[in-house]
């Protein structure tokens, strides 16, 4: 930041230190989802004060890619905070904001030119363009690529994009930053550009070993390696809010950024061990799995090879495996052939599967790849009732998070604890099975895990800009799930 800016900062600090000190001290935490845009407002005691959410919208382009301007982005943001701070207001009284925190998709971002301005829109991290750049990589570059980035080479990843813009005519010579989409918003509201762990680590320019700029992907893009700034650990304070369509209670706050959803939303439900696996059952079941230690490059590479990716934690000193099943999927899709989609039939479906038990009896389920990009659910057995069907689903959906987590374990070895959330673990069938596999899950039942999560990043935040540096996000987790988490989901 020029000493302009920090000066500004002073004086919007200064100003600020002149607001009624009876109004309600508050942190807001944002969540850039690829579905949604959330805004969570707290006390500082982690007492959630409003939540609004608006539409991320992607625009769909001609030949079926999915990407929005980065202003356009930054706008929905500014929309969403305005409504919670208004909600928050309505119900506390006069708000002052001392910290916001930014987490949301990773993969996705945006190459500022050397004057600070977007070279192009932010693309889906869905998006499959770049597979065909891909394909055509050196062969060396492509043998080394999981090895050390931790990542599987596939679209998903920002390289695949950035080699997609490169070949298509955005001139490399002409970038200065590159910035995922949470560091983006927060350089945007006034926070000086940084790069956060775990965001970095699913960009596909991070060696893993090292923990600097993988040399041979950037060079191979004509990046140099200044394109990505310090890594900077998540609740680290990077500037204040200026930008002027924020509301008045949220100018000066202290910003940070929270780093990649999927960790930040464990934090929040009470996953800050090493050697803790973190099961959220959603559509997509994703699977973290936190690790005290590095892997090795052929670790990384036999991983990669299986889909499990690796990389460093918005926690301190920790890794991260991150796998995922499309269980959730086939679950959502049986229940549609089932007819028991909605509510009261689900929930009678799971009364009566808890009064029997599980018989699957002889129905299987073929053509469900629970780990593949599409699911298409057929069943077999003629006789079969649809408590026989939704426990054959159970079984196999089970047996595909199973086989994840033995792969995760074979490199990184057992976990010692396990924590399940998500909207599965709320039917006593999902959980029932679920404890035959991890006889100790524990449970957090928290709503947006990632939004709240993101709020205790902020609260870290404004700790440590009023020079409280020892506290850490964990001893702020601890204070905040007080509120939010079931009493076994508390402490492990």
């Amino acid at each position: 930041m020029s000493p302009a800016g920090d000066e500004a900062g002073a004086q919007r600090q200064k100003e600020r230190a002149e607001v009624d000190f009876a109004a309600t001290e508050a942190v807001v935490g944002i969540d850039v989802g690829s579905t949604e845009i959330k805004v969570l407002v707290a006390d500082r005691a982690g007492v959630v004060l409003s939540l609004r959410r608006t539409p991320t919208q992607w625009h769909r382009t001609a030949d079926g890619h999915s990407e929005l301007p980065a202003g356009l982005l930054l706008e929905r943001v500014l929309s969403a905070m305005t409504d919670a701070v208004q909600v928050a207001e309505r119900s506390a009284g006069a708000l002052r904001v001392v910290s916001a925190a930014i987490t949301g998709m990773a993969e996705s971002g945006v190459l500022l030119d050397r004057g600070g301005e977007p070279m192009h829109p932010v693309i889906a991290w869905f998006d499959q363009r770049g597979g065909a750049e891909l394909a055509a990589l050196p062969a060396d570059l492509a043998g080394e690529f999981s090895a050390h980035t931790g990542l599987p080479l596939s679209p998903l990843c920002s390289f695949a994009k950035l080699g997609w813009l490169v070949g298509r005519g955005l001139p490399p010579q002409r970038a200065g930053t590159w910035l995922n989409v949470p560091e983006f918003v927060a350089h945007a509201l006034g926070g000086r550009p940084v790069t956060e762990p775990s965001l970095a680590s699913r960009t596909g320019l991070l060696d893993q070993a090292t923990e600097r700029p993988w040399g041979p992907a950037l060079e191979h893009l004509g990046l140099p390696a200044a394109v990505l700034p310090p890594l900077t650990t998540a609740g680290t304070p990077i500037g204040t809010v200026g930008h002027p369509g924020v509301p008045d209670a949220v100018r000066g706050a202290v910003l940070t950024v929270a780093g990649h959803d999927h960790p930040v939303a464990s934090v929040a439900s009470g996953v800050w061990h090493g050697e803790h696996l973190f099961d959220s059952c959603g559509t997509s079941e994703a699977l973290l799995r936190v690790a005290s230690a590095p892997l090795r490059h052929e670790q990384r590479r036999r991983l990669t090879a299986q889909g499990v990716a690796q990389g460093l934690h918005v926690l301190p000193g920790r890794r991260l495996l991150l796998g995922g099943t499309r269980g959730g999927l086939l679950l959502d899709q049986v229940l549609a052939l089932l007819g028991r989609k909605d509510q009261p039939a689900r929930a009678e479906l799971d009364r009566d599967w808890l009064a029997r038990g599980p018989e699957p009896g002889s129905v299987r389920i073929t053509g469900a790849h629970a780990r593949s990009e599409h699911v298409d659910v057929r069943l077999g057995g003629d006789d079969a009732t649809p408590l026989d069907v939704w426990s054959a689903a159970l079984a196999h959906a089970m047996a595909e998070t199973d086989a994840v987590i033995a792969l995760m374990a074979a490199e990184a070895g057992p976990h010692e604890h396990v924590t399940a959330a998500g909207g599965w673990t709320r039917m006593g069938s999902f959980r029932a099975v679920k404890e035959r596999s991890l006889p100790a899950v524990r449970y957090a039942r928290i709503d947006q895990p990632s939004a709240y999560g993101a709020a205790i990043f902020a609260a870290r935040a404004a700790a440590h800009g009023d020079g409280d540096t020892a506290l850490s996000a964990v001893d702020i987790a601890r204070r905040f799930t007080e509120h939010t988490l079931d009493p076994i989901g508390a402490e492990l």
